[in-house]
């Protein structure tokens, strides 16, 4: 009986109250059982207040990707948009280049041996899909594993990434034609400029206001029958005289017969000369433009009266400025 009783614990609640105390026998199996029972309890909320605590901080994170999320479809929004504003631009520049070369009658540039058209041909497909791209980033995508879609929150799915990465091999591209836009347009630079400085040294227009008494060719004078090099323009002692093209004044003072004489260089083989004037505004080496005023109209030198003698050579010889006066060939 001593034996049974030493496996027994004896629980004995006083209370401070002149109350009955309370007696509670345990066996010691049973206490054991109770200790498990609050070492289990123990570890449990230790796992459960864990638990709660990395829960507490996912979620954390959650907030955190949606919030780049949507700015991850946002940008890819953008850049929907942006390519293919880009893409429209290239195809009118496109059209531009080949328009302009038509109209200067020139060929193809050498290195553009595909077209904005043609290139984007190949990526249509992409293109047309980014919209879709942009749509399913603001829908949150559908079928496979997502993340949770809360406070109106999108996310961006897979395929949404894939169209971005596709988008950005199409403006890749888009560059690389750029690229070679720019040296078409640098040769239609060239071009465009070699030919404004072409029409700029080209003779254009009259010299002088007034009437022709004397035509380019042979003719009975009362210095005798000659070849006549140029026009004869008559008007009033000091009627202004202007350059009929851009150049460089390689000669300036006294010509002999000619009088007081002007003679402009103005590349691509072309000289004019002025000549029979009463005063000079210009000297050797200035630069001269189409419409300014170079010298008066006179009458020195071989002249029976005032007027500008006005020549147009070509490379040396005299030709008939009458093909020049109106800008014609």
């Amino acid at each position: 009986m001593a034996h049974k009783d030493r496996n027994v614990f004896t629980i004995m609640i006083v209370p401070h109250a002149e109350t009955k105390v309370f007696t509670f026998r345990l066996s010691t199996l049973a206490f054991q059982a109770i200790c498990y029972v609050l070492v289990c309890l123990f570890l449990f909320m230790m796992i459960l207040a864990r638990s709660y605590q990395t829960m507490a901080s996912n979620m954390w994170e959650l907030h955190e990707l949606r919030l780049v999320n949507r700015e991850q479809r946002e940008q890819i929004e953008q850049l929907v948009m942006e390519t293919r504003a880009l893409q429209a631009r290239m195809v009118l520049l496109d059209e531009l280049d080949k328009q302009v070369r038509e109209m200067m009658e020139l060929e193809s540039y050498i290195q553009d041996d595909q077209s904005v058209a043609s290139l984007f041909s190949g990526q249509s497909a992409s293109a047309q899909t980014l919209a879709t791209a942009a749509w399913t980033a603001g829908s949150g995508g559908t079928g496979g594993a997502t993340l949770p879609n809360t406070a109106g929150v999108a996310v961006v799915s897979r395929s949404a990434i894939l169209e971005a990465r596709s988008a950005l091999s199409l403006l890749e591209n888009i560059g690389g034609m750029a690229q070679a836009k720019e040296g078409s347009l640098a040769e239609l630079r060239n071009a465009i400029a070699e030919n404004m400085a072409y029409f700029a040294a080209r003779p254009q227009g009259w010299p002088a206001y007034g009437f022709v008494t004397s035509l380019f060719g042979y003719r009975h004078t009362i210095f005798g029958y000659e070849h006549h090099d140029g026009f004869d323009i008559s008007n009033r002692i000091g009627t202004p005289i202007a350059a009929t093209a851009n150049g460089t004044v390689v000669f300036a003072g006294w010509g002999g017969l000619y009088g007081n004489m002007i003679i402009v260089e103005h590349g691509y083989g072309w000289k004019t000369a002025y000549a029979h004037c009463s005063k000079l505004l210009v000297s050797v080496g200035d630069r001269v433009k189409r419409g300014e005023i170079i010298a008066f109209m006179g009458s020195t030198g071989k002249s029976t009266g005032p007027h500008v003698h006005y020549e147009v050579r070509v490379n040396g010889r005299a030709v008939n400025p009458r093909h020049y006066l109106g800008g014609g060939n």
